[in-house]
Protein backbone atom coordinates (compact mmCIF):
# COMPACT_ATOMS: atom_id res chain seq x y z
CA UNK A 1 0.00 0.00 0.00
CA UNK A 2 1.47 3.35 -1.04
CA UNK A 3 0.78 6.51 0.96
CA UNK A 4 1.10 9.89 -0.72
CA UNK A 5 1.47 13.20 1.12
CA UNK A 6 0.70 16.38 -0.79
CA UNK A 7 2.63 19.37 0.60
CA UNK A 8 -0.36 21.64 0.03
CA UNK A 9 -2.55 19.43 2.15
CA UNK A 10 0.09 18.99 4.83
CA UNK A 11 1.51 22.46 5.15
CA UNK A 12 -1.52 24.70 4.83
CA UNK A 13 -2.96 24.20 8.29
CA UNK A 14 -0.20 25.34 10.64
CA UNK A 15 1.88 28.00 8.90
CA UNK A 16 -0.38 30.98 9.46
CA UNK A 17 -1.14 29.94 13.04
CA UNK A 18 2.47 29.65 14.15
CA UNK A 19 3.35 32.93 12.45
CA UNK A 20 0.89 34.68 14.76
CA UNK A 21 2.49 33.35 17.95
CA UNK A 22 5.46 34.88 19.71
CA UNK A 23 8.40 32.65 20.56
CA UNK A 24 12.08 33.51 20.86
CA UNK A 25 13.25 29.90 20.76
CA UNK A 26 13.59 27.93 17.52
CA UNK A 27 12.30 24.77 19.21
CA UNK A 28 9.19 26.14 20.90
CA UNK A 29 6.60 24.17 19.02
CA UNK A 30 6.38 20.47 18.47
CA UNK A 31 3.82 18.16 16.92
CA UNK A 32 2.39 14.80 17.81
CA UNK A 33 0.03 12.34 16.17
CA UNK A 34 -3.13 11.14 17.86
CA UNK A 35 -4.54 7.93 16.44
CA UNK A 36 -7.36 5.89 17.90
CA UNK A 37 -9.85 3.05 17.34
CA UNK A 38 -8.11 0.99 14.68
CA UNK A 39 -10.52 -1.92 15.33
CA UNK A 40 -8.57 -4.32 13.11
CA UNK A 41 -10.84 -7.02 11.67
CA UNK A 42 -8.70 -10.07 10.92
CA UNK A 43 -11.76 -11.66 9.25
CA UNK A 44 -12.49 -8.78 6.84
CA UNK A 45 -11.77 -10.76 3.66
CA UNK A 46 -13.33 -14.01 4.91
CA UNK A 47 -16.21 -14.24 7.39
CA UNK A 48 -16.48 -10.44 7.92
CA UNK A 49 -17.31 -10.83 11.60
CA UNK A 50 -17.29 -7.08 12.30
CA UNK A 51 -19.49 -6.07 9.37
CA UNK A 52 -23.04 -4.86 9.98
CA UNK A 53 -23.97 -5.61 6.36
CA UNK A 54 -22.65 -8.20 3.96
CA UNK A 55 -19.96 -6.79 1.64
CA UNK A 56 -19.75 -8.91 -1.49
CA UNK A 57 -16.69 -7.19 -2.94
CA UNK A 58 -14.70 -5.80 -0.01
CA UNK A 59 -12.56 -2.81 -1.01
CA UNK A 60 -8.86 -2.92 -0.27
CA UNK A 61 -8.94 -0.10 2.27
CA UNK A 62 -12.25 -0.92 3.88
CA UNK A 63 -15.98 -0.40 3.83
CA UNK A 64 -18.29 1.83 5.84
CA UNK A 65 -20.11 -1.22 7.21
CA UNK A 66 -16.97 -2.94 8.52
CA UNK A 67 -14.01 -2.49 10.79
CA UNK A 68 -10.51 -1.90 9.41
CA UNK A 69 -8.75 -4.39 7.14
CA UNK A 70 -4.99 -4.71 7.68
CA UNK A 71 -4.36 -2.55 4.60
CA UNK A 72 -6.17 0.36 6.24
CA UNK A 73 -4.33 -0.14 9.53
CA UNK A 74 -0.95 -0.02 7.83
CA UNK A 75 -1.98 2.86 5.57
CA UNK A 76 -2.82 4.99 8.61
CA UNK A 77 0.44 4.09 10.35
CA UNK A 78 2.46 4.69 7.18
CA UNK A 79 0.78 8.06 6.67
CA UNK A 80 1.91 9.16 10.12
CA UNK A 81 5.40 7.71 9.71
CA UNK A 82 6.02 9.33 6.31
CA UNK A 83 4.77 12.79 7.29
CA UNK A 84 7.33 15.33 6.02
CA UNK A 85 8.00 16.76 9.49
CA UNK A 86 9.34 14.88 12.52
CA UNK A 87 6.89 14.49 15.39
CA UNK A 88 7.78 14.38 19.08
CA UNK A 89 5.60 11.43 19.98
CA UNK A 90 2.54 9.36 19.02
CA UNK A 91 -0.57 9.10 21.17
CA UNK A 92 -2.54 5.87 20.61
CA UNK A 93 -5.76 5.70 22.61
CA UNK A 94 -6.93 2.15 22.19
CA UNK A 95 -9.64 -0.06 20.74
CA UNK A 96 -7.40 -2.14 18.54
CA UNK A 97 -9.65 -5.22 18.51
CA UNK A 98 -12.65 -5.25 16.16
CA UNK A 99 -16.36 -5.16 17.00
CA UNK A 100 -16.61 -8.94 17.06
CA UNK A 101 -18.75 -10.89 19.53
CA UNK A 102 -17.08 -12.57 22.49
CA UNK A 103 -18.12 -15.94 21.06
CA UNK A 104 -15.63 -15.41 18.24
CA UNK A 105 -12.79 -13.97 20.32
CA UNK A 106 -10.45 -15.18 23.06
CA UNK A 107 -7.80 -13.62 25.25
CA UNK A 108 -5.20 -15.10 22.90
CA UNK A 109 -6.81 -13.57 19.80
CA UNK A 110 -7.06 -10.16 21.44
CA UNK A 111 -3.44 -10.25 22.56
CA UNK A 112 -2.31 -11.39 19.09
CA UNK A 113 -4.16 -8.46 17.51
CA UNK A 114 -2.62 -6.05 20.00
CA UNK A 115 0.83 -7.53 19.40
CA UNK A 116 0.47 -7.15 15.62
CA UNK A 117 -0.44 -3.48 15.96
CA UNK A 118 2.29 -2.90 18.52
CA UNK A 119 4.85 -4.41 16.14
CA UNK A 120 3.61 -2.22 13.30
CA UNK A 121 3.84 0.92 15.44
CA UNK A 122 7.30 -0.03 16.67
CA UNK A 123 8.57 -0.58 13.13
CA UNK A 124 7.11 2.71 11.95
CA UNK A 125 8.36 4.71 14.97
CA UNK A 126 11.52 2.98 16.20
CA UNK A 127 12.94 6.14 17.81
CA UNK A 128 9.73 8.05 18.61
CA UNK A 129 7.99 7.71 21.99
CA UNK A 130 4.57 6.09 21.82
CA UNK A 131 2.02 6.61 24.60
CA UNK A 132 -0.53 3.81 24.33
CA UNK A 133 -3.80 3.28 26.21
CA UNK A 134 -6.29 0.44 26.50
CA UNK A 135 -9.64 0.63 24.71
CA UNK A 136 -12.69 -1.19 26.01
CA UNK A 137 -12.64 -3.70 23.13
CA UNK A 138 -9.04 -4.65 23.85
CA UNK A 139 -10.09 -6.66 26.88
CA UNK A 140 -11.65 -10.12 26.78
CA UNK A 141 -14.52 -10.37 27.43
CA UNK A 142 -15.06 -6.97 25.83
CA UNK A 143 -15.26 -4.01 28.25
CA UNK A 144 -14.89 -6.13 31.40
CA UNK A 145 -11.72 -4.55 32.78
CA UNK A 146 -11.26 -5.84 36.33
CA UNK A 147 -10.20 -4.02 39.49
CA UNK A 148 -7.60 -6.71 40.17
CA UNK A 149 -4.45 -7.77 38.26
CA UNK A 150 -5.09 -9.92 35.19
CA UNK A 151 -3.37 -11.80 32.40
CA UNK A 152 -4.22 -9.04 29.90
CA UNK A 153 -2.76 -6.31 32.12
CA UNK A 154 0.44 -8.33 32.56
CA UNK A 155 0.78 -9.41 28.92
CA UNK A 156 0.24 -5.91 27.60
CA UNK A 157 2.64 -4.43 30.16
CA UNK A 158 5.37 -6.70 28.80
CA UNK A 159 4.38 -5.80 25.25
CA UNK A 160 4.59 -2.05 25.94
CA UNK A 161 7.54 -2.18 28.36
CA UNK A 162 9.70 0.18 26.30
CA UNK A 163 6.85 2.71 26.11
CA UNK A 164 5.75 2.49 29.75
CA UNK A 165 9.25 2.84 31.16
CA UNK A 166 10.39 2.50 34.76
CA UNK A 167 9.37 -0.37 37.01
CA UNK A 168 7.11 1.79 39.19
CA UNK A 169 4.96 2.57 36.14
CA UNK A 170 5.07 -1.05 35.00
CA UNK A 171 3.62 -1.96 38.39
CA UNK A 172 0.84 0.61 37.95
CA UNK A 173 0.03 -0.81 34.53
CA UNK A 174 -0.04 -4.38 35.84
CA UNK A 175 -2.35 -3.17 38.60
CA UNK A 176 -4.87 -1.35 36.43
CA UNK A 177 -3.62 -0.32 32.98
CA UNK A 178 -2.42 3.22 33.79
CA UNK A 179 0.98 4.96 33.95
CA UNK A 180 2.80 8.27 33.56
CA UNK A 181 6.02 9.39 31.84
CA UNK A 182 7.77 12.65 31.16
CA UNK A 183 7.65 13.73 27.51
CA UNK A 184 11.29 13.72 26.38
CA UNK A 185 11.00 16.73 24.06
CA UNK A 186 9.74 18.94 26.89
CA UNK A 187 12.97 19.16 28.84
CA UNK A 188 11.39 17.47 31.89
CA UNK A 189 8.64 20.10 32.12
CA UNK A 190 5.72 18.23 30.55
CA UNK A 191 4.27 14.91 31.67
CA UNK A 192 1.94 12.47 29.94
CA UNK A 193 -0.61 10.71 32.15
CA UNK A 194 -2.32 7.71 30.55
CA UNK A 195 -5.48 6.50 32.30
CA UNK A 196 -7.64 3.40 31.98
CA UNK A 197 -11.07 5.05 31.93
CA UNK A 198 -12.61 1.80 30.71
CA UNK A 199 -12.88 1.01 34.43
CA UNK A 200 -15.70 3.59 34.63
CA UNK A 201 -17.56 2.47 31.50
CA UNK A 202 -21.27 1.73 31.80
CA UNK A 203 -20.67 -1.67 30.15
CA UNK A 204 -18.02 -2.72 32.67
CA UNK A 205 -19.80 -4.95 35.17
CA UNK A 206 -16.55 -5.93 36.90
CA UNK A 207 -16.21 -2.56 38.66
CA UNK A 208 -19.80 -2.06 39.82
CA UNK A 209 -19.96 -0.96 43.45
CA UNK A 210 -16.19 -0.45 43.78
CA UNK A 211 -15.36 3.01 45.12
CA UNK A 212 -12.07 3.55 43.26
CA UNK A 213 -11.26 0.60 40.96
CA UNK A 214 -7.54 -0.29 41.13
CA UNK A 215 -6.96 2.91 43.12
CA UNK A 216 -6.53 4.85 39.89
CA UNK A 217 -8.20 8.09 41.02
CA UNK A 218 -6.14 8.22 44.21
CA UNK A 219 -3.03 7.63 42.12
CA UNK A 220 -4.07 10.35 39.67
CA UNK A 221 -4.46 12.88 42.47
CA UNK A 222 -1.03 11.96 43.80
CA UNK A 223 0.61 12.32 40.37
CA UNK A 224 -1.04 15.68 39.71
CA UNK A 225 -0.10 17.00 43.16
CA UNK A 226 3.51 15.98 42.60
CA UNK A 227 3.48 17.60 39.16
CA UNK A 228 2.22 20.85 40.68
CA UNK A 229 4.94 20.80 43.34
CA UNK A 230 7.64 20.11 40.74
CA UNK A 231 6.32 22.82 38.37
CA UNK A 232 5.40 20.28 35.70
CA UNK A 233 2.41 20.47 33.38
CA UNK A 234 0.37 17.46 32.29
CA UNK A 235 -1.28 16.14 29.14
CA UNK A 236 -3.88 13.54 30.07
CA UNK A 237 -4.94 10.75 27.69
CA UNK A 238 -7.33 7.80 27.84
CA UNK A 239 -9.83 5.95 25.72
CA UNK A 240 -13.32 6.83 27.02
CA UNK A 241 -13.98 10.53 27.60
CA UNK A 242 -16.04 11.95 30.47
CA UNK A 243 -19.21 13.84 29.66
CA UNK A 244 -21.88 13.24 27.05
CA UNK A 245 -21.45 11.86 23.54
CA UNK A 246 -23.55 14.14 21.35
CA UNK A 247 -25.86 14.47 19.53
CA UNK A 248 -26.92 10.97 20.62
CA UNK A 249 -26.86 12.09 24.27
CA UNK A 250 -25.03 8.98 25.52
CA UNK A 251 -23.33 9.00 28.93
CA UNK A 252 -20.33 6.66 28.84
CA UNK A 253 -19.46 6.62 32.58
CA UNK A 254 -21.26 4.89 35.41
CA UNK A 255 -22.86 7.73 37.36
CA UNK A 256 -20.99 6.89 40.58
CA UNK A 257 -17.66 7.74 38.93
CA UNK A 258 -18.60 11.02 37.23
CA UNK A 259 -18.38 13.16 40.36
CA UNK A 260 -15.10 11.73 41.70
CA UNK A 261 -13.16 12.00 38.44
CA UNK A 262 -14.41 15.49 37.62
CA UNK A 263 -13.48 16.63 41.14
CA UNK A 264 -9.89 15.43 40.73
CA UNK A 265 -9.63 17.12 37.34
CA UNK A 266 -11.03 20.39 38.71
CA UNK A 267 -8.75 20.26 41.75
CA UNK A 268 -5.75 20.22 39.42
CA UNK A 269 -7.09 22.18 36.46
CA UNK A 270 -4.08 24.51 36.73
CA UNK A 271 -1.76 21.57 36.07
CA UNK A 272 -3.56 19.83 33.18
CA UNK A 273 -2.98 21.54 29.83
CA UNK A 274 -5.17 19.31 27.65
CA UNK A 275 -7.02 15.99 27.56
CA UNK A 276 -7.24 13.59 24.59
CA UNK A 277 -9.64 10.67 24.12
CA UNK A 278 -11.06 8.28 21.51
CA UNK A 279 -13.98 5.82 21.76
CA UNK A 280 -16.67 8.05 20.19
CA UNK A 281 -15.32 7.34 16.67
CA UNK A 282 -16.31 10.93 15.90
CA UNK A 283 -14.41 14.20 15.99
CA UNK A 284 -15.34 16.49 18.85
CA UNK A 285 -14.24 18.74 21.66
CA UNK A 286 -15.42 19.87 25.08
CA UNK A 287 -14.47 22.58 27.55
CA UNK A 288 -13.63 21.57 31.10
CA UNK A 289 -14.41 24.30 33.64
CA UNK A 290 -12.71 24.72 37.02
CA UNK A 291 -14.36 25.14 40.43
CA UNK A 292 -14.94 28.83 39.73
CA UNK A 293 -16.68 28.10 36.43
CA UNK A 294 -13.78 29.40 34.34
CA UNK A 295 -12.69 27.56 31.17
CA UNK A 296 -9.64 25.59 32.30
CA UNK A 297 -8.86 22.51 30.18
CA UNK A 298 -9.50 21.79 26.49
CA UNK A 299 -10.80 18.26 25.90
CA UNK A 300 -10.38 16.72 22.45
CA UNK A 301 -11.96 13.54 21.06
CA UNK A 302 -10.28 12.18 17.95
CA UNK A 303 -12.16 10.36 15.17
CA UNK A 304 -11.42 6.71 14.51
CA UNK A 305 -9.35 4.93 11.91
CA UNK A 306 -12.12 2.37 11.46
CA UNK A 307 -15.01 3.49 9.21
CA UNK A 308 -17.40 1.04 10.92
CA UNK A 309 -21.06 2.12 11.13
CA UNK A 310 -22.79 0.96 14.29
CA UNK A 311 -26.10 -0.88 14.10
CA UNK A 312 -28.08 -1.33 17.32
CA UNK A 313 -30.76 -3.93 18.16
CA UNK A 314 -33.21 -1.02 18.37
CA UNK A 315 -32.69 -0.42 14.66
CA UNK A 316 -30.61 2.73 15.09
CA UNK A 317 -27.85 2.89 12.49
CA UNK A 318 -24.85 5.18 12.67
CA UNK A 319 -23.86 7.41 9.75
CA UNK A 320 -20.89 6.63 7.50
CA UNK A 321 -17.57 8.22 8.38
CA UNK A 322 -14.08 8.28 6.94
CA UNK A 323 -10.85 6.88 8.45
CA UNK A 324 -8.93 9.66 10.18
CA UNK A 325 -5.65 10.57 11.90
CA UNK A 326 -4.97 13.76 13.85
CA UNK A 327 -1.92 16.04 14.13
CA UNK A 328 -1.60 18.35 17.15
CA UNK A 329 0.76 21.32 17.48
CA UNK A 330 1.77 22.21 21.04
CA UNK A 331 4.28 24.28 23.01
CA UNK A 332 6.99 21.92 24.21
CA UNK A 333 7.73 23.90 27.36
CA UNK A 334 4.30 24.96 28.57
CA UNK A 335 2.12 22.21 27.10
CA UNK A 336 -0.22 24.82 25.62
CA UNK A 337 -2.04 23.46 22.58
CA UNK A 338 -1.68 25.60 19.47
CA UNK A 339 -3.65 23.81 16.75
CA UNK A 340 -5.34 20.61 15.64
CA UNK A 341 -5.13 19.47 12.02
CA UNK A 342 -7.53 16.73 11.04
CA UNK A 343 -6.61 14.38 8.18
CA UNK A 344 -8.93 11.85 6.61
CA UNK A 345 -8.99 9.20 3.92
CA UNK A 346 -11.91 9.74 1.55
CA UNK A 347 -13.01 6.10 1.53
CA UNK A 348 -15.25 6.13 -1.58
CA UNK A 349 -12.49 7.88 -3.54
CA UNK A 350 -9.49 5.84 -2.42
CA UNK A 351 -10.96 2.68 -0.93
CA UNK A 352 -10.71 0.65 -4.13
CA UNK A 353 -7.17 1.64 -5.06
CA UNK A 354 -3.68 0.80 -3.93
CA UNK A 355 -2.80 4.38 -3.01
CA UNK A 356 -3.94 5.74 0.34
CA UNK A 357 -4.11 9.52 0.31
CA UNK A 358 -4.77 11.13 3.69
CA UNK A 359 -5.64 14.77 3.04
CA UNK A 360 -6.28 17.73 5.31
CA UNK A 361 -9.97 18.06 6.18
CA UNK A 362 -9.58 21.19 8.27
CA UNK A 363 -7.22 23.18 10.46
CA UNK A 364 -9.03 24.01 13.69
CA UNK A 365 -7.64 27.51 14.23
CA UNK A 366 -7.99 28.54 10.60
CA UNK A 367 -11.48 27.23 10.10
CA UNK A 368 -12.90 28.57 13.35
CA UNK A 369 -10.73 31.74 13.30
CA UNK A 370 -9.02 31.16 16.65
CA UNK A 371 -5.63 32.19 17.97
CA UNK A 372 -5.06 28.75 19.53
CA UNK A 373 -7.05 25.80 20.88
CA UNK A 374 -6.84 26.63 24.57
CA UNK A 375 -9.83 26.23 26.88
CA UNK A 376 -10.42 29.99 26.72
CA UNK A 377 -10.50 29.92 22.92
CA UNK A 378 -12.83 26.93 22.82
CA UNK A 379 -15.10 28.67 25.34
CA UNK A 380 -15.32 31.69 23.04
CA UNK A 381 -16.09 29.38 20.10
CA UNK A 382 -18.92 27.69 22.01
CA UNK A 383 -20.29 31.13 22.89
CA UNK A 384 -20.26 32.05 19.20
CA UNK A 385 -22.00 28.80 18.34
CA UNK A 386 -24.66 29.39 20.98
CA UNK A 387 -25.50 33.03 20.46
CA UNK A 388 -24.02 34.67 17.37
CA UNK A 389 -25.52 35.01 13.90
CA UNK A 390 -22.94 32.52 12.62
CA UNK A 391 -23.85 29.89 15.21
CA UNK A 392 -25.87 27.64 12.89
CA UNK A 393 -23.14 27.63 10.25
CA UNK A 394 -20.47 26.80 12.83
CA UNK A 395 -22.54 23.94 14.24
CA UNK A 396 -23.21 22.58 10.76
CA UNK A 397 -19.45 22.50 10.12
CA UNK A 398 -18.81 20.87 13.50
CA UNK A 399 -21.39 18.18 12.70
CA UNK A 400 -19.94 17.60 9.23
CA UNK A 401 -16.39 17.33 10.59
CA UNK A 402 -17.53 14.81 13.22
CA UNK A 403 -17.63 12.02 10.63
CA UNK A 404 -14.40 13.14 8.97
CA UNK A 405 -16.22 14.70 6.04
CA UNK A 406 -18.16 11.63 4.90
CA UNK A 407 -21.13 12.38 2.64
CA UNK A 408 -24.55 12.25 4.24
CA UNK A 409 -23.53 13.83 7.54
CA UNK A 410 -24.99 17.30 7.16
CA UNK A 411 -28.46 16.97 8.70
CA UNK A 412 -28.38 18.37 12.21
CA UNK A 413 -31.68 20.01 13.13
CA UNK A 414 -32.24 22.43 16.00
CA UNK A 415 -32.74 19.61 18.53
CA UNK A 416 -29.50 18.02 17.36
CA UNK A 417 -27.67 21.34 17.68
CA UNK A 418 -29.08 21.91 21.13
CA UNK A 419 -27.71 18.55 22.27
CA UNK A 420 -24.28 19.38 20.88
CA UNK A 421 -24.24 22.77 22.57
CA UNK A 422 -25.21 21.31 25.94
CA UNK A 423 -22.55 18.62 25.64
CA UNK A 424 -19.69 21.10 25.26
CA UNK A 425 -19.56 22.01 28.93
CA UNK A 426 -21.96 19.84 30.96
CA UNK A 427 -20.64 16.53 32.26
CA UNK A 428 -23.26 15.11 34.64
CA UNK A 429 -26.66 13.75 33.65
CA UNK A 430 -28.39 16.35 35.80
CA UNK A 431 -26.50 19.32 34.33
CA UNK A 432 -26.92 18.08 30.78
CA UNK A 433 -30.66 17.49 31.24
CA UNK A 434 -31.10 20.90 32.82
CA UNK A 435 -29.36 22.49 29.85
CA UNK A 436 -31.63 20.69 27.38
CA UNK A 437 -34.77 21.67 29.24
CA UNK A 438 -34.04 25.34 29.87
CA UNK A 439 -33.06 28.49 27.99
CA UNK A 440 -29.93 29.36 26.09
CA UNK A 441 -28.27 30.95 29.10
CA UNK A 442 -27.52 27.44 30.43
CA UNK A 443 -25.56 26.23 27.38
CA UNK A 444 -22.27 27.78 28.48
CA UNK A 445 -21.46 27.45 32.21
CA UNK A 446 -20.65 30.63 34.09
CA UNK A 447 -17.21 31.86 33.10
Amino acid sequence: MRVVWLCFAVCLGSVSVLSQLQCSRPDCYGKFWHVTDFHYDHTYTSSQLSCNARVDRPAALGDYWCDSPWALVTAAIDAMATYPEEVDFVLWTGDTVAHISNDNLTTTINMDVLQNLTNAMTRAFPHTPVFAAFGNHDYYPASQFPAVPSLIYNTTADMWRDWIGEEEQMANFRKGGYYTRLIPSSGHKLRMVVLNTNLYYTSDKATLGIHDPTGQLHWLGTVLARARNQHEKVILAAHIPPGVHTPRGVHWYQEEFVGPITKVLRDYADVIKAMHFGHDHYDGFKVFYDHKGMPAIPLFVAPSVTPWRFKLPSGEVGPPHNPAIRLVTYDRQTGDHVNVEQYRLDLPLFGQGQEANFTLLYSFTEHYRLHDVSAASLHKLVTRMASSSEGDALLNDYFRFAAAGADGNDRCDQVCKRKILCGFGHYTRADYSHCLNHGGDTVVPVG
